[in-house]
């Protein structure tokens, strides 16, 4: 062959037919189809050299490739696509040899020259294993039961056990259920809001739960002996994901059905309202146009959402002002509200530690005294109510008395931060199990009311101090919000930090009216 010769020629006037059939391209090379076997190439050598002549060399083939190359590169780009002119379709007949067993494959590639061929690949190519394990989903669990179904009730406070079970669809097996006195008690102890779900697969239940929590659930499935009707429970931690979710929405036409449109669970929006309460009058102070960006905890199982959980941070802008909150864990472990700069939400101090009662008595430091029948300084405010009323702290603290004192009665004694202690006199009996030193927090029941004491009938003999000096708990300026200690203030800007970092975004993102509603696992 001459090469010199031929390459001109085909520079010349050159057709893709006679490339390929000079240098016996196969047209089906560029759908990546694998070709050349050794028996191809070897019919190619016979094919293109007389009888007489040796294989050529690895030097010839290497001139031949070469050529190959130069041509190829001097044909046009749309000269390599099969003509969409014609009608005829491209199909390859194709025998596949697996397990010594030749089975034809037809493949219809797109519309071109007709073109007949017989392939031959290679086992390894073609024999496919099978994965060694289980599908695993995003979240880690295998998939075993394709065909399975969950069905999930909210436990409202009317629910009894049986209507628990036929609010997940059990009515064929909940008499068999509750016959086990463990899964009958678990039942009862169900608390409004608590989640139940059942699954079951090809209509018989495999996995019933029962969560008193989102950290603790009651799993109780078939027996594992596989006696019919026969179930076992046991408890479970952790059964439950927790993941972040955000939203970002604009009041138009209230705060409840905006933000309920936007996807914001109904216990979220209630947690929004009760942290925002001490800066926001939610009764007169909404307007058209404030807007709520919000970062919260949503709890999957199995994949499907079945709550939510923890407010994590919020801005709430109000008639152009803004307000940002972020939850934080004291080192006692009581999780609250805090401003980004470290001080509490709500205000430090309530001015009632009676709901609903009326005052009998007011600050008066030169009263007259019914029962001495002289002038003694009334040095707290007297809040009258039925006896065995609930007496609630009416700030976070520590109590530093309990016990009868003169006059008092009974008397708790409780001291704060920055100075301020409060004193509650007059109970009937104190809460179970407070003792000196115990930490309560802002709404905590700390007694009840009584007449213990120089005390004309039941009420609740309540003083405000700063620094041991008495103020009138009524019209004294109580301070807003109490700071964290030093330590806390150091782990919460740690810890804060990323939750102040994502309102920094997320406030950008909303304010452009970027769509930021989504969850993501956390």
């Amino acid at each position: 062959m001459n090469l010199r010769t031929d390459r001109t020629s085909v520079d010349t006037k050159k057709s893709w037919n006679d490339v390929i059939g000079q240098f016996d391209i196969q047209p089906y090379n560029h759908l990546n189809t694998v070709t050349h076997k050794k028996t191809a190439k070897r019919k190619y050598l016979q094919d293109s050299q007389p009888a007489s002549n040796p294989p050529p060399s690895w030097l010839t083939r290497g001139f031949v490739l070469a050529t190959c190359l130069a041509t190829l590169g001097n044909i046009p780009f749309q000269s390599s696509r099969i003509s969409q002119n014609t009608d005829a379709p491209l199909n390859f007949s194709i025998a596949i040899k697996l397990d010594n067993k030749e089975e034809p494959k037809s493949l219809d590639v797109h519309k071109g020259s007709s073109v007949n061929t017989e392939l031959q690949l290679d086992p390894e190519l073609l024999a496919l294993k099978l994965p060694q394990r289980a599908i695993e989903t995003y979240i880690g669990h295998p998939v075993i039961d394709t065909d399975s179904k969950w069905v999930s009730h909210t436990v409202k406070s009317y629910d009894t056990p049986t209507n628990i079970l036929y609010k997940v669809g059990l009515e064929s097996v909940a008499k068999t259920l509750l016959r086990n006195s463990d899964i009958k008690s678990v039942l009862s102890s169900l608390k409004r809001n608590n989640i139940v779900r059942a699954k079951s697969v090809d209509g018989k239940l495999s996995e019933l739960i029962l969560a008193t929590s989102y950290k603790k659930a009651y799993v109780i499935k078939p027996s594992s002996d596989g006696f019919e009707g026969i179930w076992e429970g046991k408890w479970v931690d952790n059964i439950f994901e927790i993941r972040q979710a955000r939203s970002s929405f604009v009041i138009r036409n209230g705060l409840y059905f905006d933000g309920k449109k936007a996807g914001v669970p109904g216990n979220t929006i209630r947690q929004i309202i009760k942290v925002f309460d001490w800066d926001i009058d939610f009764a007169h102070d909404i307007r058209v146009g404030d807007r709520v960006t919000l970062v919260y905890e949503e709890v999957f199982h199995d994949g499907d959402k079945v709550g939510s959980q923890n407010l994590l941070a919020a801005e709430f802008i109000n008639q152009n002002k803004q307000f940002r909150t972020v939850r934080f864990t004291r080192e006692d472990g009581k999780s609250d509200f805090f401003t980004p700069t470290g001080r509490e939400m709500k205000r430090a101090f309530i001015r009632t530690p009676v709901a609903g009662a009326r005052i009998s008595s007011n600050f008066n430091p030169g009263r007259y005294h019914p029962i001495l029948h002289r002038m003694r300084s009334h040095k707290g405010t007297d809040f009258a109510a039925r006896r065995g009323t609930p007496i609630i702290a009416t700030g976070n603290g520590t109590v530093d008395f309990i016990g009868r004192k003169g006059g008092y009665g009974r008397l708790v004694v409780l001291k704060h931060r920055e100075g301020y202690s409060t004193r509650y006199g007059h109970m009937s009996k104190y809460k179970k199990g407070l003792k000196k030193g115990s930490k309560v927090y802002q709404g905590d029941v700390i007694g009840y009311v009584g007449s213990s004491g120089l005390a004309t009938g039941p009420h609740c003999h309540y003083e405000f101090r700063k620094n041991g000096i008495a103020a009138n708990p009524m019209t004294v300026k109580l301070p807003n919000s109490m700071s964290l200690t030093p330590t806390e203030l150091a782990s919460f800007r740690s810890k804060a930090l990323n939750l102040v970092l994502q309102l920094n975004v997320l406030h950008r993102f909303a304010t452009a009216d970027v769509n930021i509603n989504s969850s993501t696992g956390g």
